[in-house]
This record gives structure tokens, C-alpha cells and sequence, in this order.
């Protein structure tokens, strides 16, 4: 009985890619409790991972050529709370800061409002909701990769060598104990190692599925830079540099 039901979970999850535990309740006809235990043993055996209300594919939540506009969804709660935290307790009104291109620095965005400050980034994808909020902006100019609507390249790259800030704000795809922090694109990597060696204060933000994995191209050293995650693995709280961020109130 109880293998069936986790493969009926499985099978959802391959069809919608992420499930609310509403709709597992609802799917398999048990408690919520019941469901949760569910989550908790698949996600052990690694054939998923949980998120804030459901659950998520494993795949998916690992993929690095997903497009900005599929990976938003991802971990939404968790990326909200960790960017109200941020905003809340480490940006300061006079500042200029560098936002990096991700879905993660995008939720930041909102709880920067009528801050007086300035906004470096690389994110086109970022654009219309810093203008929403009217917050003072540099776009870096360069080549756009699609995907993830980074401008990227050498232009770039030269453009950041003559800014300073008072902090970064980076989005990331693997974080290793050993090799450092990575990306998957050689191009990404360049922008975001140049907005952090000139950033005095160096924040990398990550959802719990990027730790413990190791991507193509490395950008920084792990002990150059803090850490911000919504939930941290076991493994990982021995760092005084990960942070873990989790907020009762509603964000």
C-alpha cells in the first residue's frame, strides 16, 4: 500500500514536475500527515525533493538549462523569505549593490522599494521589476544568453572592472565543500567572479538543492563568501559562513 502510493507520487511528480500537498491528498485519498511521511522517505531515498506546500522532481530541481521563467517557481516560498531576510537585515539605504541574474536575487527586488540605493545587474529579466519599483539601476551591457536572460561576455566583464560595491547579491549552481562555489556556463562564471572581487561584502544566495553538487565552471572559493539558504544540509552547518534563513511570518 505504501509503495503504491509513493509511486503514485512519483508519477505525478513526472507528469507536473512539482505537486502542492493538496493535491497529493487529494490524488491518493489519505491524511496530510500520511502524505508528509511519504515526501520525507522519497526525498531520503533521493527521488525528490520537498519543498514549502509539495514537493518538486529531482531532475528538474538539478537541471541548469531550464529557462529563468520555469526555475522562478522553484523553491518560491523558500527564495522569498531568504530575499525578505536579506533586505530586511543586510541592505541599507545609500548603498550600491550588485544584483546578479537568478530567480533568487529576482525575489529581493520588491523588498528593495523605496530604498534609496543604486541597483548594478546583468539581469534583462530583472529590468521591469526594478523599474516597477523605481529603483535606480545600471544595466551591464554584453552579449544576452536566452536562457537565463544574463548579459554575459567581455563588454560586461570590462564594465564591472570600474564599479565598486558595497555588496553582491549572486545566484549559483552547485556548491562543493571541497571545489567551491560553480556554475554551468564558463560566461556566467566570468561576470559573477568580477562582480564579487569587487564587492566588499560577498553574498551568495542558494536553494538547498544546490549543495553537495559541483557544475563546470568554479567562480569563488567558498570561505571568500557568505552563504544564505532558506535550509542547509546536515553536512554544510559546520560553516559559520552558510546561513540558514527560516521566517514564521508569511512573506
Amino acid at each position: 500500500m505504501v509503495n503504491e502510493r509513493q509511486n503514485k507520487i512519483l508519477t505525478l511528480l513526472d507528469e507536473k514536475v512539482s505537486v502542492s500537498i493538496h493535491e497529493l491528498i487529494e490524488c491518493c485519498e489519505v491524511s496530510e500527515a500520511t502524505i508528509r511521511r511519504d515526501l520525507t522517505n522519497l526525498e531520503e531515498k533521493n527521488l525528490l525533493y520537498r519543498t514549502h506546500g509539495g514537493a518538486m522532481k529531482r531532475t528538474s530541481a538539478r537541471g541548469s538549462e531550464d529557462s529563468v521563467e520555469a526555475k522562478r517557481s522553484e523553491f518560491l516560498y523558500e527564495k522569498k523569505a531568504v530575499a525578505k531576510y536579506l533586505c530586511d537585515n543586510i541592505v541599507q539605504s545609500g548603498q550600491t549593490i550588485y544584483l546578479d541574474a537568478g530567480t533568487s536575487t529576482y525575489e529581493m527586488i520588491d523588498y528593495l522599494r523605496d530604498r534609496k540605493i543604486t541597483v548594478v545587474t546583468n539581469s534583462t529579466y530583472h529590468l521591469s521589476r526594478l523599474i516597477y519599483n523605481k529603483i535606480h539601476t545600471i544595466i551591464l551591457g554584453g552579449t544576452l544568453k536566452h536562457s537565463t536572460q544574463a548579459v554575459v561576455g567581455h563588454t560586461a566583464v570590462e564594465q564591472l572592472k570600474n564599479y565598486s560595491f558595497d555588496m553582491c547579491f549572486v545566484g549559483c549552481n552547485g556548491i562543493d565543500d571541497n571545489f567551491g562555489i560553480t556554475t554551468a556556463d564558463e560566461n556566467e562564471a566570468f561576470v559573477k567572479s568580477a562582480a564579487i572581487k569587487n564587492s566588499k561584502k560577498k553574498y551568495i544566495l542558494a536553494d538547498k538543492v544546490k549543495f553537495d553538487h559541483r557544475k563546470f565552471q568554479k567562480f569563488a572559493d567558498l570561505e571568500d563568501v557568505v552563504v544564505f539558504s532558506y535550509e542547509i544540509p546536515e553536512k554544510f552547518r559546520k560553516y559559520d559562513n552558510i546561513i540558514e534563513v527560516k521566517q514564521k511570518e508569511e512573506v
